[in-house]
């Protein structure tokens, strides 16, 4: 009977054990994924899955989404994911990300012939006729002075364009009273208004208080310009916009201050592309010359012609869209920068600076590059986004191939 009694004392306390045992796994974390280690993000988008609606299957997709300012995750409200770790169970990561701006430095001739009808070369008052000795336009009924009509574009731009910081460079400069440098050729270092957050005011406050007049030392401006964007140390992409009516002249060591510097001005350009900063050129007016020879130095490929206020609105909505940032930061580096992938409307690109993606000037910024960036700057493509996972991870491929749960975003890996 003792032995009896024995047994069951034992047998009970194994009962015990067991059923410790059981509990002890029940009470484990239920989103880990063994194996190719991560942490599942479940439809509530909590990290680990003990929140609310943190998932318990295979991983889910989540996305670093480039085109807004709040996480994206699969959909849920369970926050931010906590930063990734070296340990097994890291995980998938997102992150909050913005778009980077553009920085456009405009370089504004405002020359003399400025004051000049946009549509024909001769002048709409007799204050223009005075001060250039152009005859009068036979008719004046629709004549629209060139300057004012740029201003104006320039002011609605402004307004309407977003993801850019502009900064503003005139020639030739004025003396502090307002009125042109003795010859008409000077242009002062530095630039008018410099770029920056809030510059948008003081750019239309500047070009409001000034007048056409003085020569069109165009060279002088763009190496000016160049300088001028070389000390900006933002991590914007950054452009040149010049905006001219006609030939440059002003040619340094000539006697003549109205000798043309085609020469001159097109070595300007190429150095400011040279420099990393490409230079987009509006000809205004009936007589600019062959702009295209300075679009193509200036890595543009050709200028935009405008004889009319329409023609300039849309000659500078066209750059602003074409100079539209291809930058995307992340609100953190990446655990394993080797272990991204990068999607345009959920199709997988290829980590190319060509034509896909590259690093900006950090690990924590994405530029699209060659087609893919065009694609966004022309419409065609609006959605980047980017998913990465943990050093020691499987790449991006065979981590999607473990993705069994559906999303919001299923992307397409690239065939």
């Amino acid at each position: 009977m003792e032995l009896i009694g024995l047994e069951k004392r034992l047998l009970g306390l194994a009962a015990t054990l067991l059923l410790g045992l059981l509990l002890s796994v029940c009470n484990s974390s239920p989103g880990t994924v063994v194996g190719q280690s991560a942490v599942g993000v479940g439809e509530g988008g909590a990290a680990g899955g003990a929140g609310a609606g943190g998932g318990t299957g295979p991983l889910s997709q989540p996305l670093i989404d480039l085109d807004a300012s709040v996480v994206s995750g699969n959909g849920g409200t369970g926050g931010a994911p906590a930063a990734p770790t070296s340990d097994a169970n890291c995980g998938m990561q997102t992150s909050s990300t913005i778009k980077q701006p553009t920085d456009v430095l405009l370089v504004l001739d405002r020359s003399g012939s400025m004051s000049f009808d946009i549509a024909e070369d001769c002048c709409c008052s007799t204050t223009c006729t005075s001060s250039t000795g152009m005859s009068m336009c036979s008719n004046r009924t629709n004549c629209t002075p060139r300057w004012p009509a740029l201003t104006s574009a320039i002011d609605t731009t402004m307004t309407q364009a977003t993801g850019i910081e502009w900064g503003l460079k005139l020639f030739s400069s004025q003396t502090q009273t307002g009125r042109r440098q003795t010859d008409g050729c000077a242009v002062n270092p530095g630039v008018e208004v410099g770029i920056g957050s809030g510059s948008t005011s003081a750019v239309q406050t500047q070009i409001a208080n000034v007048s056409a007049d003085g020569g069109t030392p165009t060279a002088n401006a763009i190496t000016t310009a160049t300088s001028y964007l070389q000390t900006v140390n933002d991590p914007n992409a950054k452009v040149i916009l010049l905006a001219t009516d006609g030939e440059p002249n002003c040619k340094v060591g000539a006697r003549d201050t109205t000798t043309s510097d085609v020469d001159g001005a097109t070595t300007a350009i190429q150095a400011a592309l040279a420099a990393g900063f490409k230079v987009y050129v509006i000809g205004i007016g009936p007589s600019v010359g062959d702009l295209d020879n300075f679009a193509k130095a200036g890595g543009t490929d050709h200028y935009y012609p405008a004889t009319s206020a329409s023609d300039l609105v849309s000659a500078l909505a066209a750059i602003s869209k074409a100079v539209a940032s291809c930058t995307f930061a992340m609100s953190q580096t990446p655990p394993d920068p080797s272990n991204m992938a990068v999607y345009l409307d959920g199709k997988l690109i290829a980590n190319d600076p060509a034509n896909g993606w590259s690093f900006g000037a950090t690990s924590q910024t994405v530029m699209l590059n060659g087609s893919a960036c065009n694609a966004i700057t022309s419409g065609a493509a609006s959605k980047v986004q980017v998913l990465f996972g943990c050093a020691g991870q499987a790449p991006p491929d065979q981590i999607i191939a473990l993705n069994t749960t559906p999303g919001p975003f299923r992307p397409t890996p690239a065939r």
